[in-house]
């Protein structure tokens, strides 16, 4: 599971442009196919570690990862390693 989400984060920061990325926990859960429940505390525990910001905009949470960010990264072992961190 962790592996499939690193996977599609990994696409998703080879596939960025600019100094930012918007993600939202829903369609990461679906592209990694893992439930969603799981990747809102995935992030939120990413959040509180510094790795990303996320906030509720309407009924959705959103989260932000800038280039700074440890985990901004196309290589999905290295966001593998931070995921077992957690």
């Amino acid at each position: 599971m962790l592996c499939r989400l690193a996977v599609v984060l990994a696409e998703a920061f080879a596939e960025a442009q600019g100094n930012s990325l918007s993600l939202y926990p829903s369609e990461v859960a679906k592209k990694a196919q893992v439930s969603q429940q799981v990747v809102g505390e995935i992030f939120r525990a990413l959040a509180e570690r510094g790795y990303m910001e996320c906030f509720k905009t309407d009924k959705r949470m959103r989260c932000v990862v800038t280039r700074g960010s440890p985990l901004w990264s196309a290589e999905h072992d290295k966001i593998y390693r931070i995921l077992e961190t957690l």
